[in-house]
Order: C-alpha cells, then structure tokens, then sequence
C-alpha cells in the first residue's frame, strides 16, 4: 500500500509540500481530489494531503467539508509559502499574451497582477503543474500558464515573470488526512 496520495502531476504545490515536509513517504499522484478521498477510504493510500486553505483566496474547494462528512481524520497540517510565476513556451512579454491556463485558486490569487491586462482569457486547469501539459498541447505562441518556479523549470519554460501572487506572503494550508 502507497503511504500517499496528492494532487499531481509532478510540481503541483501539493508535491512541492510533499517533497518538503513528507519527502520520506511513497506516494500516488491523482488527478483530482474526489479520487484521493475515494483511494483513501477504500484502502488505496495510508494518508492524503490536501489543500485545506489558503491566506488569500480563503478554502480550497470543499476539501474541509468532504473530510468532515466522511469521517476522515486531520493529522497535521503544514503551512507552504506560494510563489506564483508566469511563464510561456516563447519568448513573450505579458502584453503579448492572450490565453493563460492555471488552477483556478492561482487565477483568483493574481488578480490583480492581471488587472491591467483584459485582453487576456482564463482557461481554468486541475492543477497549476498540469496546466503547463494544457499550455503545451495547445501550441499557443501567446499563451501561458500560472504556476511553481520549479514546475515552469522543470518543463523548460520561460519566466515572464516571478511573484504574481496578489498576497506577497501568500501561503496554502496543506492537511495530512487519514481514514
């Protein structure tokens, strides 16, 4: 049995907790939050962590709610700092881009970083790592993705531009959860 289950892929915020505060643990990646509280009831994983809250955007989805009504147990909860970037494929500069795909909770949390700019569309993805998957499949030269640093990184994409977040010392509340 896998001791975790997290928002994945790879860079998500979720695993940048993981890899920070339970780097020792095996782990599953899903793709979204109903299916880690389903593999944890049903014996899949040991623990899920899931974000809880955030200081500036308020709970995530209904994460403190579903582990209430299922009978689920808080263990611990871990606090990360959370640096949101722009990047793209392309060179580009902010007022070139047209499209940019991110987490919905990374798009309420940069509001007003974008608040100049209203020719850009929103594309809400699972996940602020996933949606460099979407960015990529999309082969958009001006779109471009919210996400890590270490995500935009890994994947060789281009910094726009580093610390969008609206809250300077925005954090993400992450719970360690068990059945």
């Amino acid at each position: 049995m896998t001791d975790l289950g997290l928002l994945g892929p790879e860079n998500t915020f979720h695993d940048l907790a993981r890899k920070r505060f339970l780097p020792h643990l095996s782990f599953a990646y899903f793709q979204n939050f109903e299916t880690i509280f389903k593999a944890l009831k049903e014996g899949q994983i040991k623990q899920a962590l899931v974000a809880l809250r955030n200081s500036h955007s308020g709970q995530v989805g209904n994460n403190l709610e579903t582990i209430r009504q299922r009978g689920l147990q808080l263990i611990e909860e871990f606090e990360l700092p959370v640096n949101l970037c722009l990047g793209s494929l392309k060179p580009n500069t902010i007022k070139s881009i047209r499209k940019v795909f991110s987490h919905p909770m990374a798009i309420k949390e940069t509001t007003h970083f974008f608040s100049k700019y209203s020719h850009i569309k929103f594309i809400a993805s699972s996940s602020t790592a996933g949606a460099i998957d979407e960015l990529k499949n999309s082969r958009d030269s001006q779109a471009a993705v919210i996400s890590s640093k270490e995500a935009l990184e890994s994947q060789g994409l281009l910094i726009i531009a580093g610390g969008i977040q609206d809250e300077k010392h925005n954090t993400t509340t992450f719970g360690l959860i068990r059945a």
